[in-house]
């Protein structure tokens, strides 16, 4: 090719063996050493083409008007102005004046300014008319040799093109493009001023005119012609007559054309995939900012919708990762019709799994909560595999199976009463008794009667009683100060009374243990344990210090035996004591029987206001102004706990206290009142209980300090005591989560604990809600404990994973999240495990159907009927089993949610794919469902052993395991067919189109075994009774046209397999062909021989089908048709 403005700046002595193509109005190439005269004729239109003599061996090429000049000064607009021209004899007069290029290469001195118009060459023309014209020229001036020129060259410059030209022979082009650029503006300017400086000749436009020829006209055809399609329009055309030869590339393009679309698309699915789930963390994370700046509150961006936070988010912009696109599955829905993106049991929302993945008993269970990752662990996390440990939590789960059944009965579980004793049960270090106490104290709190038989009667504590009062937010509402009320008293109660390791259990065995000191003597009652108390500490001189002066009462030490009566919550033992010593303490303290009586009348332990601030001002003044140690400390402290004096400062002086004593007076002072109305002074509520709970835990159970982990039961104790539920579950998790697990699932049961939304809490055991309010994700939780056992006791997850449905009951769109969190997770139970028969049903080889665990649940799930249960979980599940190809899974959920006709549709998928199989190759198998009656926790042989014995069972009964436990697909087909063909109910709800298929498909698979073990005569006649092919057709053209026809209308099952049946159906009559004609008497025998060819025209008429419906078949299989055709002598 050409450079654009010639060879500038190249060599002037180089020379090439092929043309280049010419520029517009001459040869722009000066790559050629073309020797050619500076006088040649500029226009061959009316004169004759002069011969010219070059170096090189390519023809000449001409310009505009040329018909054979070589790159002339005259005739080319951009020719360098150093080629060598030389001027030949034979050529006429040189004109008077050169023309040159319109610029030259740098450092060319001799340029002259050359006319680069073509009305500068059109005035050229006319002077050079003046001459005579030779003979020569005038024999040549008829020729059309301008058009000839063109086309020759044209020849020419193509076969050059297609020779041996490389891009190492093309010139190469030294000016850069700034300096072309200004090139080309100096030009331009030089046009211009020429063409300003000299106009056109009149007289060349007159010469035309007078010749019929417009210039204008002229000049435009002649620069819309096109040397390369010139010469193209001149090749004749080649038709190609092979019509095969074209439809097979007509084939092979519509191919090519089909793959590339489907690469394409798949390509496009990828990018939209990768789009919409690579940037879900980057979603949550630009959450997450969103909030941690508050720009938005907390949960707005997922309960409102996308905008209904008031801050400009750019939700569908891309910021923080948010893509901007959406994918197909938020448009699409169901198969049973709702949106995929909003159902229960429809293409999961969730970012990640609600259970989590199945592991080794107590396998990361902490570490699945982040914020559970910095927490310090307890020591029994590595030994959670211990054999002990392992019995624990079979137990939990006995009565977790326990609590559903007796939900489902309405009858009264004593949760709290039975997990104690699986607590106690276990023993074995000091956190288990501290678990043992923290059930007691919350029996204390709800009032749990074991007793109770029916939640109808008065004393019985039902299921979520509590939760109304609990999940009050409003801090000053009755309901908020009543449940506290009953937390307070509950845990005082149990610290009084009730405590594993109470006062009184110690003041008991401190007086057996020391009798004689003692002296107990006479009934042993609470009095008299508690005056011999009072005396083995006094002979001891632990009582008080030294020089501390206690009053008495006669030879008793009366302050001393009153405090411990209230310390060990006889408050009405108390007051008898008192009112039997009336007169003595009318002279000792005439108002203190006063005051411990309304206290003991109190329901709430309150005195009235006249009184307390009595009973302040005596404790007060003899605080102060008595001397030291002459004030009986036992006193001070009765008139403490009774009166409740001196709030700031909670804790009994000279008295010996021990830490069970100190907790026990933090919840004998603390009463809750309504604080807009209460003296600032006397405020001291659970909340500040609370208060001085946490600090206990920031000093001593914090991270990093000594008793962190060996002290865990202590803290969580207290938790527990003051009613700090959420934090107590969320504290113990890292140390003991199957025992967290277990608190958590009483608490929540009695609606004690406040559960977060699982979408806001996706990795966070203990969150925070708007109002500060702790909460945990109790669905996750027990999700991920599941994990421990569920592969092993798939009923027993159940049983866990129903529990989440406690929390229905909530107001609001919580309760329904709660609902969609418990489905979710059944969902992912059922296709994780792909325990279809034990969770969601089995069917009898009659057809009766067996209930699954978790129909058996379906009042506990929040699933009323059948017919719900079927269409939320079963549909979904099945279709999520028919996408991932399990087909027994399908067709067993398909048959259990009644939809019979996509179980045959199933079934026949998997037929098709069954017989397309190629014969010698393995047959396909199925992956069989697991077995519904094998029990876990058995090992390998014995689960084989039992799995054969309820066999057996089974057989004796007239049923089996499962109709579907089996892996042919045309046993499987079978099955199903035979027990719907025998149930009118079940076969009007199939379509015939379907039946049919099915029907068709069966014997397709008859035939093709009959193919394997060679029974060419019998596959030929299952075939036959297909009607598929066209076995009767005897040549006939319209028969076999016909029957192609129809091939449109078969099932895509069927269709599919057409082209094997095409190769069974010739191969069998090739070889019945050979059979019949290598017998000893095929020559003799007409029948035989009548026979034989017989198959042969079954053959060709086979082939003239195949022709037919060629385009419908993959090309592998046409050419193993006319592999066996040819054998079969058929073409």
């Amino acid at each position: 090719m050409s450079s654009l403005f010639g060879n500038l700046g190249s060599s002037t002595n180089a020379t090439s063996n092929s043309q280049q193509p010419g520029s517009l109005f001459g040869n722009a190439n000066t790559s050629q050493s073309e020797q050619a005269s500076s006088n040649s004729k500029p226009f061959g239109l009316f004169g004759s083409s002069q011969n010219q003599s070059q170096t090189s061996n390519a023809p000449p090429s001409g310009g505009l008007f040329g018909g054979t000049n070589p790159p002339s000064s005259s005739g080319s607009l951009f020719q360098p102005s150093n080629t060598q021209q030389q001027q030949q004899p034979q050529q006429q007069p040189q004109q008077p004046a050169q023309q040159t290029t319109s610029f030259q290469p740098t450092g060319s001195s001799n340029a002259q300014p050359q006319q680069d118009t073509v009305f500068a060459q059109l005035d050229q023309f006319s002077q050079s008319q003046a001459k005579p014209l030779s003979s020569q020229d005038a024999a040549t001036s008829t020729q059309p040799a301008y058009f000839d020129s063109l086309l020759e060259r044209s020849k020419k410059r193509k076969n050059e093109s297609d020779g041996a030209a490389t891009l190492g022979e093309m010139p190469s082009l030294h000016l850069g493009l700034g300096d072309i650029s200004r090139r080309v503006k100096e030009l331009g300017g030089r046009g211009s001023a020429a063409g300003q400086g000299k106009g056109p000749d009149s007289k060349a436009h007159y010469l035309l005119a007078a010749s019929g020829i417009s210039p204008g006209s002229a000049l435009r055809d002649l620069n819309s012609l096109n040397a390369h399609t010139g010469a193209a329009q001149q090749q004749p055309q080649l038709l190609d007559t092979d019509i095969d030869t074209y439809v097979s590339n007509l084939q092979s393009q519509s191919t090519l054309a089909l793959i590339e679309e489907g690469l394409n698309r798949s390509a496009r699915d990828f990018d939209a995939f990768v789009e919409e789930n690579v940037t879900m963390e980057w979603d949550a994370q630009r959450r997450r900012i969103y909030e941690h700046f508050g720009l938005v509150p907390k949960g707005a961006e997922r309960s409102g919708g996308e905008h209904s936070h008031s801050t400009p988010v750019p939700s569908e912009a891309g910021s923080f990762g948010r893509s901007t696109r959406r994918g197909r599955s938020q448009k699409d829905t169901s198969r049973s019709g709702t949106p995929a993106g909003g159902s229960t049991f429809g293409a999961s929302n969730m970012q990640k799994s609600l259970i989590g993945s199945p592991g080794p008993m107590g396998h990361g269970q902490a570490s699945r909560f982040t914020d559970m990752n910095d927490k310090p662990s307890g020591a029994d996390q590595g030994g959670i595999e211990d054999r002990f440990m392992r019995d624990k939590q079979n137990r939990f789960a006995e009565k977790v199976q326990l609590l559903n059944e007796a939900r489902l009965q309405d009858r009264v579980f004593p949760i709290l009463q039975e997990f104690g004793a699986v607590e106690a049960q276990a023993g074995g270090s000091q956190a288990t008794s501290q678990f043992v106490d923290a059930y007691k104290a919350l029996i204390e709190i709800t009032h749990e009667d074991p007793s109770a038989g029916s939640v109808t009667e008065p004393n019985a504590v039902r299921e979520r009683q509590f939760m109304d009062d609990y999940l009050d937010e409003a801090p000053n509402s009755r309901k908020t100060i009543r449940v506290r009320e009953k937390i307070i008293d509950g845990s005082r109660r149990f610290l009084e009374t009730h405590m594993g390791d109470s006062f009184f259990n110690q003041l008991e065995s401190v007086i057996s243990r020391n009798p004689r000191e003692a002296r107990l003597g006479g009934v042993p009652t609470i009095l008299s344990k508690v005056r011999a108390y009072v005396t083995l500490r006094s002979s001891r001189k632990d009582l008080v210090p030294d020089n501390t002066d206690l009053q008495t009462l006669g030879d008793e030490f009366c302050w001393a035996i009153i405090f411990y009566l209230l310390r060990s919550g006889h408050v009405k033992e108390a007051v008898e004591y008192v009112e039997n010593n009336a007169a003595a303490f009318r002279t000792i303290d005439r108002n203190f029987p006063q005051y411990i009586t309304l206290f003991y009348s109190s329901p709430d332990r309150r005195l009235r206001r006249a009184v307390q601030d009595r009973i302040n001002a005596e404790h007060n003044q003899r605080s102060r102004l008595a001397p030291e140690h002459s004030v009986d400390p036992y006193r001070m402290a009765c008139y403490k706990v009774v009166g409740r004096c001196e709030l700031n400062k909670r804790n009994l002086d000279l008295v010996g206290q021990g830490v069970e004593d100190w907790i026990w007076l933090q919840f004998a002072l603390a009463r809750e009142v309504n604080r807009v109305d209460e003296v600032a002074g006397e405020v001291f509520g659970l909340e500040e209980v609370r208060e001085v709970i946490r600090e206990i835990g920031q000093r001593h159970f914090g991270k990093g300090a000594a008793e962190a982990a060996s002290g865990h039961g202590t803290y969580f104790f207290l938790q527990i005591l003051g009613g700090m539920f959420e934090q107590a579950v969320a504290y113990l998790y890292p140390f003991s989560y199957l025992s967290a697990v277990h608190f958590t699932i009483a608490l929540d049961f009695y609606g004690l604990l406040r559960v977060g939304n699982f979408t806001e809490a996706d990795t966070e055991l203990l969150t925070y809600n708007t109002k500060r309010l702790p909460q945990i994700s109790f669905g996750r939780m027990l999700g991920y404990y599941t994990g421990d056992f569920r592969s092993a006791n798939v009923e027993a997850a159940v049983d866990y994973l129903t529990l989440i449905c406690l929390n229905s009951d909530l107001p609001g769109a919580s309760g329904k999240s709660q609902s969609s969190l418990c489905h979710e997770a059944l969902r992912e139970l059922v296709l994780e495990t792909r325990e279809f028969a034990k969770l969601l049903g089995d069917i009898r080889s009659d057809g009766r159907r067996i209930e699954g665990a978790i129909e058996r649940r379906l009042k506990l799930i929040g699933l009323s009927d059948q017919e719900e249960f079927l269409r939320t979980v079963t549909v979904q599940a099945a279709s999520v089993a028919d996408d991932n190809g399990r087909t027994t899974d399908a067709v067993l959920l398909y048959h259990l949610a009644e939809q019979y006709d996509n179980v045959i549709v199933i079934i026949n998928r998997a037929l098709s794919e069954a017989i397309a199989v190629e014969i010698g190759q393995d047959q396909m198998r199925l992956q069989p469902l697991k077995p519904r009656t094998v029990m876990p926790g058995l090992s390998q042989a014995q689960q084989q052993q039992q799995q054969q014995q309820q066999q057996q069972q089974m057989l004796q009964d007239g049923s089996s395991l499962s109709l579907t436990s089996v892996d042919d697909p045309v046993e499987l087909a079978r099955n199903m067919i035979s027990l719907y063909n025998s149930n009118a109910l079940y076969f009007k709800r199939i379509k015939q189109v379907n039946r049919d298929a099915c029907g068709v498909l069966l014997r397709m698979s008859e035939a093709k075994n009959r193919v394997e073990t060679g029974k060419w005569t019998e596959a030929l006649d299952i075939i036959d009774t297909l009607a598929i092919l066209p076995l009767h057709a005897h040549g006939d053209i319209y028969l076999i046209r016909s029957t192609a026809s129809a091939f449109s209308q078969l099932p895509q099952p069927i269709a599919r397999n057409v082209g094997a049946l095409l190769t069974w159906t010739i191969t069998c009559c090739g070889r019945q062909r050979d059979v019949l004609r290598g017998s000893a008497f095929a020559t003799h025998d007409p029948t035989r021989r009548a026979m034989a060819d017989d198959l042969a025209v079954r053959a060709r008429d086979l082939m003239v089908f195949a022709g037919l419906v060629k385009y419908h078949l993959p090309p592998r299989v046409f050419d193993v048709l006319a592999r066996a055709g040819q054998e079969v002598e058929s073409w």
